[in-house]
């Protein structure tokens, strides 16, 4: 549990040590590991959320699940809410084999994470403002991630995910040079996917035409 977190542990060291000390059948759920993490928990789900959809190539119906979940935690956090999850989203037990292996491979992505993000240039990231932007900027991208755009469009979904990470990072680092990135990939995410929609929307007004130009003669 929270209580139980280990001062001066890392976040992956911490992980590492929840997943090696939890009981193989014992249930493993969202809330859980919210719980059992403290408040870094919240971007530690929000990172492993995330994960699925670093590739180019959108994971369309999955990312508007997770997406929520994203959405939900990242608003909580503006309204100064504790890291948790409706019972519907947050209680359901997860896969236990598959989780551990997950949760396992995490821990090799937090500790670079924790290699490039570390605590700089950071007072301002206390500021209630600055909180509550960023963590509006988090429900953002996850709204994006959550757009059911078809498959073929490439970074639809990787983009907003890697904004989410390198935001959840900073945040949870107190990075304050770090979340500028967060900052710039967020904007090019948002331009990008206008961009797609647009280009999307013009296509179907063509087919349109044409299908009501043959229809009608």
């Amino acid at each position: 549990m929270a209580e139980h977190t280990h001062r001066g542990e890392t976040l992956s060291q911490e992980l590492a040590r929840l997943v090696e000390s939890a009981p193989a059948d014992q249930p493993l759920t969202l809330n859980r590991l919210l719980k059992d993490t403290g408040g870094r928990g919240l971007f530690l789900v929000v990172i492993l959320l995330s994960l699925p959809f670093i590739t180019p190539i959108p994971l369309p119906g999955v990312s508007t699940v997770l997406g929520l979940v994203i959405g939900v935690l990242a608003v909580r956090l503006a309204v100064e809410l504790p890291p948790s999850l409706p019972p519907s989203l947050g209680d359901r037990s997860l896969d236990a084999g598959a989780s551990r292996k997950v949760l396992a491979a995490s821990v090799k992505l937090l500790r670079f994470i924790e290699r490039l993000a570390k605590p700089r240039r950071s007072a301002w990231l206390g500021w209630r403002a600055v909180r509550i932007f960023n963590a509006g900027l988090m429900a953002l991208m996850a709204f994006l991630l959550m757009l059911p755009f078809p498959p073929f469009p490439p970074f639809t979904n990787s983009l907003p995910a890697w904004s989410l990470i390198v935001l959840a990072a900073s945040m949870m680092e107190e990075d304050g040079a770090l979340i500028w990135a967060g900052y710039v990939l967020s904007v090019a995410t948002a331009i990008y996917l206008v961009l797609i929609l647009h280009v999307i929307e013009a296509a179907w007004h063509r087919v349109a035409q044409y299908f009501f130009g043959v229809l009608l003669g």
